[in-house]
């Protein structure tokens, strides 16, 4: 199970950067789908939908922290029961 967990957080926390960093990198006009279709690339280069794509990211990044300290929270909390009588 804590592997498991592990690997969650890290994925989260992976996944959140590359969401908030790929929208204002150059290889982001460079895609197969932009040059297909020209909707897609109007669309992908607005800077509204450059920033709903970078905020999801960061909610990515938040939950991969908060199941970090829930991580080490539930961990405490084992160690404690486990020493009171």
């Amino acid at each position: 199970m804590r592997l498991f967990t592990v690997l969650y957080i890290v994925l989260c926390i992976m996944m959140g950067m590359m969401l908030l960093l790929s929208p204002w990198l150059l290889p982001w006009g460079e895609n197969y789908f932009f040059l297909r279709y020209s909707w897609v690339q109007t669309a992908a280069s607005n800077y509204y939908v450059r920033g709903a794509i970078s905020g999801v990211g960061l909610a990515d990044i938040a939950l991969g922290i908060w199941e970090t300290a829930r991580y080490f929270r539930q961990g405490q909390n084992l160690t404690n029961s486990a020493s009171a009588p």
